[in-house]
C-alpha cells in the first residue's frame, strides 16, 4: 500500500499505521515550534537585526501570513497529490525556511526564512489528518485527531522554556538551524 492510499476494505497493522502518522505529527509540532519560537528569542533577534517591537511582530507575522494562506490550497492539493508528497516537499522546504532563517545575514532574508516555514509547515495538519483517514480504522480518527493537537501543543512547549534555555547555551542561530535540520 502506498502512504496516502486509501483502502477502506482492511487496515494495515496498527504500529505501521501509527508509525505513518507520526511522521505528519511530527511536522505539525515542527510547525508549532517555529511558531513560538520569534516570542522566546525576542531579545535575540531584535539585537541581530536591530528590531523595534513593531518590527518583530512583523518578522514574527510573515509565518501566519503564508500558514494562512496555505491552508485551502493545501487541501485542494492534498486531495489531487495526497498527503505522501505535500508532507514530503512541506518539510524538504520549511527546513529550507529554517535553514535560510538561522543563517539571515539581514531582515529581510530572515524575512524569507519565516514565510517558507509558515507556508510549508502549514500542510501538516490537512495531510495528517487525511492519512489518518487513510491508515487508522475509522473509530481511530478522533483519537488521531485530539492526538495531533498535542504534537502541535509539545512544539510549543518544546519553543518555551527549553529553547530559552539552549538559546543561552548556544545562541538561537544553531538551535534553530538544529530544529530545521534535525526536524521532526
Amino acid at each position: 500500500m502506498m502512504l496516502g492510499t486509501p483502502n477502506h476494505k482492511s487496515t494495515p497493522p496498527a504500529m505501521l499505521a501509527w508509525a505513518v502518522w507520526s511522521l505528519g505529527a511530527g511536522l505539525f509540532l515542527l510547525g508549532f515550534f517555529h511558531r513560538v519560537a520569534p516570542a522566546v528569542l525576542h531579545r535575540e533577534l531584535s539585537l541581530d537585526f536591530g528590531l523595534s517591537a513593531a518590527s518583530l511582530g512583523s518578522l514574527s507575522a510573515l509565518y501566519f501570513y503564508s500558514y494562512v494562506a496555505m491552508q485551502i490550497p493545501t487541501g485542494l492539493l492534498a486531495d489531487r497529490y495526497g498527503p505522501r508528497r505535500l508532507l514530503t516537499a512541506g518539510l524538504v522546504l520549511s527546513t529550507l525556511g529554517a535553514v535560510i532563517f538561522a543563517l539571515a545575514p539581514s531582515l529581510f532574508w530572515a524575512g524569507v526564512g519565516r514565510l517558507l516555514i509558515g507556508a510549508f509547515v502549514a500542510v501538516g495538519f490537512v495531510c495528517t489528518l487525511k492519512l489518518a483517514t487513510h491508515w487508522l480504522a475509522p473509530e481511530r480518527f478522533a483519537l488521531a485527531a485530539g492526538l495531533l493537537l498535542v504534537a502541535g501543543m509539545m512544539g510549543a512547549v518544546f519553543a518555551g522554556v527549553p529553547l530559552h534555555l539552549a538559546s543561552e547555551a548556544f545562541g538561537w542561530r544553531i538551535v534553530t538551524l538544529a530544529a530545521g535540520i534535525v526536524g521532526p
